[in-house]
């Protein structure tokens, strides 16, 4: 069973890599291998497993799907220089950036989420990045520093033009962050690799967003939904296959100040931390969606956030409220086994 940890301390990282071990040390044939490798790239931990019967042909494939990873991360990260993602952000308010196709699409879609989550996603949370500081300071910026940096957030000031591939911010510094989605994008990327290879049997995991295809030892993949206040317990467990998987919570990155828990996902709104959720876990078709839905459920809330998911097809969530309660779609309580 794969334990999925929500990002980023070391600590959790160790787990989930120990438990990676013992799921996938066990085959029901001789002839099956299993080839898994972990590398460290767009800020997580990936690791990729497959199982087949030609070590050669996994080992290929395996090395191919991390090269289409560090691919997408040249391309879409704010901190890679060059990137088309820093050209963007270096020309908001001066002028239209001509880029990639992928890039386009990848923006296009994250327009996409914003609008039918009414900005709760809303990749140009960026502006407000550099305000918190989880990790060291600790501390919570100012009130007059948040409403200025707001005034640069607003998913409907990204100007996109399919015809000429040229993404315009159109308020001087005003940025794009993509943290929210191009992981779940590089997952099914790093699939898609795999399946043209031809493996069919595998898993991506990039630090919580994960996708698989196939099956383990002939069976479904067993995936854990970690209690967001005991990092050690398991809330319950899903058979899957050929799906994605992504969860939000709130203790990726935080602190406590005044019994306030303060921490990464902001509500692109108010500038402060969403409140309502300690996590959400999605479950659909695609990583990308996964990852968007994720974080766009989080910053809703219980009620409003399971509203967008019932009206979406395809698409299952489990929801732990800022209380613990669990609350769940129609179709994930058929999927999950609680424990």
């Amino acid at each position: 069973m794969v334990n999925l940890r929500f990002r980023r301390t070391s600590l959790q990282l160790l787990f989930s890599l120990i438990i990676g071990i013992l799921v996938f040390s066990t085959t029901s044939s001789a002839d099956l291998k299993t080839i898994k490798q972990v590398r460290f790239l767009m800020g997580t931990f990936i690791e990729i497993t497959a199982q087949g019967t030609d070590a050669k042909k996994m080992n290929r494939a395996v090395e191919g799907a991390f090269a289409e990873i560090k691919r997408i991360e040249r391309l879409m990260s704010e901190r890679e220089k060059g990137s088309e993602l820093s050209r963007i952000n270096q020309n908001s308010g001066k002028k239209a950036v001509k880029v990639s196709q992928e890039m386009l699409g990848v923006i296009i879609r994250s327009i996409h989420f914003s609008e039918i989550s009414r900005g709760a996603f809303d990749i140009s949370w960026a502006a407000l990045a550099g305000l918190w500081d989880f990790d060291r300071k600790k501390s919570i910026p100012p009130k007059e520093k948040i409403n200025n940096a707001l005034k640069l957030v607003d998913y409907r000031n990204i100007a996109v033009d399919r015809k000429n591939s040229t993404v315009f911010l159109q308020v001087e510094g005003m940025r794009i962050g993509l943290g929210g989605i191009a992981k779940g994008y590089a997952v099914d990327r790093a699939i898609q690799v795999l399946q043209q290879e031809g493996i069919q049997d595998a898993i991506v995991n990039a630090g919580g967003d994960l996708r698989v295809i196939g099956e383990k030892d002939g069976q479904p993949w067993r995936v854990g939904i970690q209690d967001p206040r005991e990092k050690d317990k398991l809330l319950g467990v899903l058979e899957i296959t050929d799906t994605s998987f992504a969860s939000s919570g709130d203790y990726e990155r935080y602190f406590i100040k005044d019994g306030v828990r303060y921490h990464h996902i902001l509500n692109p709104k108010t500038g402060f931390p969403a409140q309502g959720c300690r996590s959400v876990t999605i479950i659909c078709p695609s990583a990308l969606e996964a990852d968007a839905l994720a974080t766009a459920v989080f910053v809703l809330g219980p009620a409003a956030g399971l509203k967008l998911i019932e009206d979406l097809a395809g698409v299952e969530t489990l929801i732990i409220d800022h209380e613990g309660k669990i609350i769940m779609s129609e179709g994930m309580k058929e999927k999950i086994k609680l424990l």
